[in-house]
């Protein structure tokens, strides 16, 4: 195999990962702005570690309940392990497998703390949805 020839190779097996790293990136970038509280829509904010399981499951919970509704709030997550996540938490006064859930004012409506299920989490969204109608 000539040099040419595995230099492409190599590229080709490069560029699957880097573009998903760049997609997960950018989706990791809009997920944590907070800059929608307020904003007139409510408002699901998670206050999440990646390296905690049960963070992971609540995340999961969370976004298939959401997965499943007509109408959801806005979804954020905020990693508890940088400043502005850890600032944000402190600002509420929780720790993560955390979900605060804010009106469209940005006035905090609930909290739901550690792993939840699914049906509860849709209701929870739910009754925070149907102030906006």
């Amino acid at each position: 195999m000539t040099v040419a020839r595995k230099l492409l190779v190599a590229l080709a097996f490069l560029a699957v990962p880097i573009a998903w790293l760049i997609v997960n990136e950018r989706t990791a970038s809009a997920e944590s702005d907070l800059s929608v509280l307020g904003g007139g829509t409510p408002v699901a904010v998670q206050i999440h570690d990646h390296s905690c399981p049960l963070c992971q499951r609540l995340k999961a919970n969370a976004e298939d309940a959401l997965a499943q509704m007509d109408a959801p709030p806005a979804w954020r997550i905020v990693d508890i392990n940088t400043t502005k996540g850890a600032d944000f938490a402190k600002q509420y006064g929780v720790g993560h497998v955390t979900i605060l859930l804010f009106d469209g004012q940005g006035n905090r409506q609930d909290t739901i703390q550690g792993v939840t299920s699914t049906p509860s989490l849709r209701s929870s969204f739910e009754q925070l949805t149907a102030s906006r109608r």
